[in-house]
């Protein structure tokens, strides 16, 4: 049976606690892995997925996501009515306004999907690394005659308390409770030591999106979530995991929770089953990045079978000339390293390396220049910046504070773009 779907990627987020990174673009913009924004992700499931009908939403700083949207995945859809990727920014006019949640940016933009007349709307973040197939997610979801499905990591109770919703089910994997950052999570089915993550990835029924979307906007809008739990029935942030889904648990829709651990990808090992990272501060970024670097890695960007598509920022070969050493790293397009030393590293586009330089553990997120003599340690380097001769950087953490630069809770330094030391 043919499947009719559309896909709402939600990208508007400022991604506070990823500051100084974003201050000047979305999160989903971000440089990651070398060749990638972290959106490519998202979007690389959905085509592999056949799923070739997308509408992005964005708000927060989207300069950045537009370029990379325009330049590098309009081309892979062209512009047709059975094959598209659309962005849908904020409107202002009489019925519409800046997005006041991710259930409130779906709500405005809920005539795109109906005109298509679709059996399953797929709403999606845009900001976490995995890689998925999201089909057998929506398969998943029609078998069970559901009203939403939503995908669901299994993770350590401690890993999950007082960071992740954790989701709660009966043996059948119908939902019966959501809990919102929970100290002491509950167990999933066959595991005392595991809990169900939400991923915030959903499979929607239209017309019980439809209703719901219309019962959340006549409630009145309230930041205070004290006051929400108070009164559901009258306040909302308009999000849907905490004030959307947990109303529709209570008013009785079949809700089910897809297991991630199912999930499988043509050509992949089982070691890299299951791999999400959810990079929503600096140490889980720069976390994921240095994954990529792995003897025995968790995601495969590798197979041939499942690429990551991406805009090329540049065409050009990397240069490696005299002495150089380079070990465990990669090294993008545009490069040219100099009689230096990387190390467990990634150089991002055009990153200029000089004599003498030594890079280690660090993220360079492009366009850097990086002068002689230099030392760079547990770093993260932001686009357009240039770093002198002589400058060590992450070895004195009174130097790097003096400096007024970021240092993450576990000591990984942040540079920011264009910084003038």
């Amino acid at each position: 049976m043919r499947i009719e779907v559309v896909a709402f990627v939600l990208s508007g987020g400022k991604g506070e606690r990823l500051l100084p990174l974003t201050k000047d673009r979305v999160k989903p913009a971000m440089p990651f892995g070398g060749s990638y924004r972290v959106i490519d992700f998202v979007l690389s499931n959905l085509i592999h997925s056949r799923i070739r009908k997308i509408y992005i939403l964005t708000q927060y700083e989207p300069r950045s996501l537009e370029k990379h949207i325009f330049e590098g995945w309009t081309p892979i859809f062209g512009i047709g009515r059975y094959s598209f990727i659309r962005m849908l920014p904020p409107k202002q006019g009489s019925d519409s306004d800046w997005y006041r949640g991710t259930a409130d940016a779906v709500n405005q933009n809920k005539s795109y999907a109906w005109e298509n007349n679709p059996d399953i709307i797929d709403i999606f973040s845009a900001d976490h690394i995995y890689i998925m197939d999201i089909s057998i997610m929506n398969d998943f979801h029609i078998e069970k005659n559901a009203d939403l499905t939503i995908s669901a990591l299994p993770v350590k109770r401690e890993t999950a308390s007082k960071k992740y919703g954790v989701l709660v089910v009966d043996k059948n994997w119908k939902l019966i409770g959501f809990e919102e950052k929970p100290e002491n999570p509950t167990p999933m089915p066959g595991s005392k030591d595991y809990c169900l993550a939400s991923m915030g990835n959903y499979a929607f029924n239209p017309q019980v999106l439809i209703e719901e979307l219309v019962i959340d906007q006549h409630k009145e809008t309230q930041r205070d979530k004290s006051k929400i739990a108070e009164n559901p029935d009258k306040y909302s942030s308009h999000d849907f995991g905490f004030d959307v889904i947990p109303a529709m648990l209570k008013r009785g829709r079949k809700i089910y929770v897809y297991n991630f651990n199912d999930n499988y990808i043509i050509s992949t090992d089982k070691h890299e089953k299951s791999y999400w990272r959810d990079i929503g501060d600096l140490d889980e970024f720069y976390q994921a990045n240095m994954d990529l670097l792995k003897g025995k890695k968790e995601i495969n960007l590798q197979n041939e079978r499942w690429e990551i598509f991406t805009r090329a920022s540049c065409l050009r070969s990397p240069s490696i000339s005299g002495k150089s050493l380079i070990a465990n790293s990669i090294i993008s397009n545009g490069c040219v390293v100099d009689k230096s030393e990387i190390n467990n590293s990634i150089l991002s586009y055009r990153v200029k390396v000089l004599g003498n330089t030594s890079i280690n553990d660090s993220f360079l997120m492009g366009y850097n220049n990086i002068g002689k003599n230099v030392r760079i340690r547990n770093a993260i380097i932001d686009t357009f910046t240039y770093i002198p001769d002589n400058t060590r950087i992450g070895f004195d953490r009174e130097e790097d504070l003096k400096r007024k630069l970021t240092i993450s809770k576990n000591g990984v330094v942040i540079v920011p773009r264009r910084f003038k030391f």
